[in-house]
């Protein structure tokens, strides 16, 4: 009975090992090639979000800013983004800034840091998702400034829909 029970171990530890040395050989596992309504789109599913989280990748810092003291959504300061995941720090504004928020693209995330001594109002983009129609920040119209961002205070706004920005600021 011993001498099974050790023939036995013997055997699985030796088909474990040949199981880790397949996997070794087979490489890296394929991305998803199917995307849906809990996966993404095609340029942000599952497997590219673990992907960049895990390896750093999708973050834009932009330097200290100077914001436009011009009214409005025509006249304020655009942020822009080419990553997922972007924060604007603002280091200067001799009034009330404004800037406006990058297009909402359906899971990306804007961090404004507000290092001024003034409040900053922020605005959703101009040129949004939808041709014709204005990006909405907490579903109120692209020309109805967000004010929560006062003296010394961090929004984060993310876009939980494509054209649809929520926010909200802390200290």
């Amino acid at each position: 009975m011993r001498k099974s029970f050790i023939g036995s171990a013997l055997g699985t530890l030796f088909g474990g090992l040949l199981l880790l040395a397949g996997l070794a050989l087979a490489g890296p596992l394929p991305q998803p090639s199917i995307n849906g309504p809990s996966l993404g789109d095609s340029t942000s599913n599952l497997y590219s979000v673990i992907t960049d989280y895990t390896m750093g990748r999708g973050l834009q810092v932009s330097p200290a800013l100077s914001v436009d003291q011009s009214s409005g959504q025509s006249n304020c300061t655009q942020l822009s983004q080419t990553a997922a995941y972007a924060i604007a720090n603002i280091g200067t504004s001799s009034g009330t800034g404004y800037v406006c928020l990058p297009t909402a693209y359906s899971g990306h995330w804007q961090i404004i840091a507000n290092a001024t001594g003034q409040t900053i109002d922020i605005y959703s983009s101009a040129a949004s998702y939808v041709a014709g129609t204005a990006d909405t920040i907490n579903t109120s119209a692209g020309s109805s400034a967000y004010t929560g961002l006062t003296t010394h205070k961090t929004a984060i706004c993310y876009a939980y829909a494509n054209g649809a920005w929520a926010c909200g600021s802390i200290s």
